[in-house]
């Protein structure tokens, strides 16, 4: 605000000025140490990602090593079993660092117009037959008849909504029920992705959608990165709402296309 003059409504924007920029000031302080505070996350996570293996490749070449001084006949039976750990480790590292590496080449969405409904039914299909009995898992779906378009890039949605449906079956490994909904919502459509297993804390749930934060004891957190930054790109959002011992609902809302 302009500041003139020495009376009242000078000193009141000289107050307000004041204000904005300790406003701003405070503001960018907060962008810098949520921006740290997603990098400590990420190296968090990856050091303990890659150490799990590593501990084993450790031990496997000592091994080796004090395996040097016995008969040709031992030896060799701990070089094959040698073998086959540093093959496996090996492996899991690629893995590790094949998810950190799709991720990071994400692809940008190629929309198109799509029935909502077409997707939900998709994955459901896919997960029904392939869990099923066998997984103690029980599908539920409830999808609008109405039809309910949206602009938007199906594998990558279809990626995203596996990412939650497979998070919800992690979350029931004694079973339960796995329920996916879409339905139309105002101006958008909302899909739904619900599990009866163990359910979130509060600080969970505000921490979730942290990078590469994790509830499970063995993962990197890269599978709600995806579908976040998948429901960001088409210009949606996602919410989860769940209590500790009362499963989880993940809710992502995604604009209708135009008429």
């Amino acid at each position: 605000m302009p500041e003139r003059g020495h009376d009242e409504v000078a000193a009141l924007a000289c107050s307000f000025n004041h204000m904005t920029d300790q406003l701003r000031s405070q503001r960018e302080r907060l962008v810098q140490s949520e921006r740290v505070a997603a990098w400590r996350e990420l190296a968090r996570r990856l050091a303990h990602e890659l150490k799990n293996p590593l501990f084993p490749l450790q031990l496997t070449v000592e091994n080796l090593v004090r395996a040097r001084s016995l008969p040709a006949e031992e030896f060799d039976e701990v070089f094959r079993e040698s073998t086959a750990t540093l093959g496996t480790e090996i492996a899991n590292l690629k893995t590790i660092i094949g998810r950190f590496s799709d991720f990071s080449k994400m692809p940008k969405p190629e929309l198109e117009r799509i029935d909502a409904k077409d997707v939900v039914a998709r994955v459901l299909a896919l997960y029904e037959k392939t869990t099923g009995p066998a997984a103690a898992i029980h599908f539920d779906s409830a999808i609008s008849a109405k039809p309910m378009l949206i602009m938007a890039d199906p594998e990558l949605l279809h990626r995203a909504l596996s990412n939650l449906v497979l998070n919800a079956i992690d979350a029931m490994p004694n079973g339960g029920t796995l329920a996916l909904s879409a339905q139309p919502k105002g101006d958008g459509v909302e899909l739904r992705v619900a599990d009866t297993g163990e359910g979130l804390t509060p600080e969970e749930c505000e921490r979730l959608f942290t990078p590469y934060y994790t509830t499970k004891q063995h993962g990197t957190g890269l599978g709600l990165a995806i579908v976040q930054a998948v429901v960001a790109d088409h210009a949606g959002t996602i919410t989860v709402e769940s209590r500790a011992g009362g499963g989880a609902a993940f809710i992502i809302v995604l604009p209708k296309a135009d008429a």
